[in-house]
């Protein structure tokens, strides 16, 4: 048992039985799945190939239900919604994005390095490190706050299994420019760090780097901090998902 959840079981599981009555009253269920085929499966289905993650991916990482599990809800027997969690032990996150290795592990050799740059102030995040992706809603499912639930949820399950020093994710353009990673998923620190070609989507991408320390993660699980207890919460995800949809 780690000791997270020795000394702060409560307020883990007060966020999981919060999440999973609001599920509940919104007609959804939830498995935590560990068969990360199954999360590729289910993608792959639901979006086109650019947009799948291959952190997430056992055809390109080394996964196992010791670091990586899934999100999978449901409404009836269909899935329309997912989130993923891998779990690294780095010296260094951005060193695993130059070498990226965050995204395929072992990464082609004639991909080269990826030309990061360090956003001022961002401390070194090292250690244990949780980091979550795979976020997908149906489109008849959005707007009803599954965006909000879920990257908090997959946080509090990571914290019960991998006791993380940080939690960390990576957006691409659209999302990372609108405010809705800071608005919706929850995080306090969303940095630009890339621009240029980016092998695994064979485009050009800017990205965005996400993070949290262990008390900015523990913070963000009480459901009073969830968008829709925010004033004007609910706008600006709303405003924020029209900047998506324009690009």
């Amino acid at each position: 048992m780690s000791h997270y959840a020795q000394t702060q079981p409560d307020h883990v599981q007060h966020f999981i039985e919060f999440s999973l009555a609001w599920l509940e009253d919104h007609h959804y269920t939830l498995t935590v799945d560990v068969d990360m085929a199954r999360w590729a499966r289910t993608m792959a289905e639901a979006v086109t190939e650019p947009s799948i993650n291959p952190t997430f991916n056992p055809r390109f990482n080394d996964l196992s239900p010791a670091n990586s599990f899934w999100l999978d809800i449901r409404a009836g027997s269909q899935t329309i919604a997912t989130s993923a969690a891998r779990h690294f032990i780095t010296d260094d996150l951005l060193g695993l994005m130059r070498s990226m290795r965050l995204w395929r592990d072992p990464a082609p050799i004639e991909d080269g390095e990826l030309i990061v740059v360090p956003p001022p102030h961002m401390p070194l995040i090292s250690g244990s490190v949780g980091h979550e992706g795979g976020l997908w809603v149906h489109p008849s499912h959005r707007k009803r706050g599954l965006s909000a639930i879920l990257p908090r949820l997959t946080r509090a399950f990571s914290l019960r299994q991998w006791n993380p020093n940080w939690l960390t994710g990576v957006a691409r353009r659209g999302i990372g420019e609108c405010g809705i990673v800071k608005w919706s998923y929850g995080y306090p620190h969303v940095e630009p760090c890339f621009e240029g070609y980016f092998p695994p989507t064979r485009n050009y991408e800017r990205l965005y780097v996400a993070y949290m320390n262990r008390d900015e993660l523990i913070a963000g699980l009480f459901p009073n901090t969830l968008p829709w207890f925010q004033p004007d919460g609910d706008q600006k995800i709303a405003d924020a998902a029209v900047r998506v949809q324009q690009g």
